[in-house]
């Protein structure tokens, strides 16, 4: 019974740390990479791996987006259509866009 117990603890401590982890990609993929103390450029490179983790990364692997989605009992491709809706998630991908393509800004 202990150890059932502890394993409840353990799993929903676990489940904590990876809402927060996904929590912490969402504001960096916003452009609210609030822990960075640089410039702009600094906060940019923070948000396009942020979108990258998020929209590029398909592959239920481990420390992914999809599989921790997947240990959250949230659907990946949902998430991905509910966050494409945000404004600033959208000029992101834009930017993203913009910037492989050679445009700039």
């Amino acid at each position: 019974m202990r150890h059932e117990h502890a394993a409840r603890v353990f799993a929903q401590r676990s489940k904590r740390l990876w809402i927060a982890v996904v929590q912490q990609a969402i504001d960096d993929a916003m452009g609210r990479a609030s822990f960075a103390p640089g410039s702009p450029e600094e906060i940019e490179s923070i948000q396009r791996q942020a979108l990258r983790w998020i929209f590029q990364d398909r592959l239920p692997v481990a420390n992914s987006f999809h599989s921790i989605c997947d240990l959250l009992d949230i659907d990946p491709d949902r998430a991905r259509e509910r966050l494409r809706l945000h404004p600033a998630i959208r000029r992101g991908l834009a930017r993203a866009r913009r910037r492989r393509s050679g445009e700039g800004d």
